[in-house]
């Protein structure tokens, strides 16, 4: 366990990519297959950095999905004997380092604190298991998220070497996302994710429109149950929950006609909720500020239709 934690603090060993082209060649065709901001990868995962002659920090962004343990390429391009050379190593963000530094630091802190002060008194001796568990949550916490990201490294390598090499045909192949699937035996994670996301989504509205009773929503005294407004709605809702929750086994199954009912269901579901919204009669005062939600709401499902868009790629007839 501590060779891997030390692995992971200090990095990968020393990695290089041969470039096939020379520095300032080398340093374009890098920069033109990759993003300088994450915030414009809606619908496709990219990789997302710094590229310059003497710094290149890479990462793997994936739309949707936010990791902070995920690797780094971190390095700078070099001349060897007239060879353009990209060398660096993969490694967690600096901020992440810093975090889980302070992080430990508390815990072994708190643990060494409480053993001392349990020695008098004997009431405080379950504390230090609190440190302890503090510790080992921390631990869980970047094996997971590891995990989670353990193609990244592969993945930014065939990136880099693909725009570092003559092989043109191939790096447009490597960069889209559409040829970036994962074996047949096991969906990809972005269709997991929303397989969960919809299955539980399915189920709230079948459970909500049965027992006649809405999520909670907040009001003047706290949190609040509320009724339907109209009986369609009701109806409307229980119809949108079972065809959700179809809809979450054709995503499971990666087919064609899930991803099509998707829009459906996306566009369906945020009308829905607007007629609830603007079917209540308590409103008053607050119709144009619900007006003013209903149209920010209208933005984001725009961009997640822009999103599911590009997940095409992993359904099939």
């Amino acid at each position: 366990m501590f060779r891997w934690m030390r692995e992971l603090w200090a990095g990968s060993d020393l990695v290089e990519f041969e470039s096939s082209f020379g520095l300032t060649e080398s340093v374009e065709r890098l920069k033109a297959v990759t993003r300088h901001w994450a915030m414009f990868t809606l619908s496709r995962e990219a990789a997302v950095g710094t590229v310059t002659e003497s710094r290149v920090s890479l990462q793997r962004v994936i739309p949707m999905v936010r990791n902070s343990f995920k690797p780094l390429f971190i390095g700078r391009f070099q001349m060897r004997q007239n060879q353009v050379v990209l060398t660096g190593r993969f490694a967690l963000h600096w901020s992440v380092k810093l975090f889980m530094g302070f992080w430990f630091g508390f815990c072994a802190l708190f643990t060494a604190s409480t053993l001392i002060a349990a020695v008098p008194a004997q009431h405080a001796t379950m504390l230090p298991l609190v440190g302890l568990a503090m510790m080992a949550c921390g631990i869980g916490l970047m094996r997971i998220s590891v995990w989670f990201s353990r193609n990244d490294r592969a993945w930014l390598s065939d990136v880099i070497r693909t725009a570092l090499s003559n092989q043109v045909a191939i790096a447009s192949k490597v960069l889209s996302s559409g040829e970036l699937r994962s074996s047949p035996k096991r969906p990809p994670t972005v269709i997991a994710i929303v397989t969960a996301v919809l299955a539980f989504q399915g189920l709230m509205l079948c459970v909500s429109a049965i027992t006649d009773i809405q999520p909670s929503q907040g009001g003047p005294s706290g949190s609040v149950l509320m009724h339907y407004a109209d009986v369609r709605l009701r109806y409307l809702s229980i119809i949108y929950g079972a065809i959700t929750l179809a809809l979450a086994f054709g995503v499971y199954r990666q087919r064609m006609f899930a991803w099509r009912m998707g829009f459906l269901v996306l566009f369906g579901g945020a009308a829905i909720q607007m007629l609830g919204l603007l079917a209540r009669d308590d409103l008053g005062n607050a119709r144009v500020p619900s007006l003013i939600f209903c149209i920010f709401s209208l933005v984001i499902i725009l961009a997640l239709g822009r999103w599911w868009y590009a997940q095409r790629v992993h359904f099939h007839d």
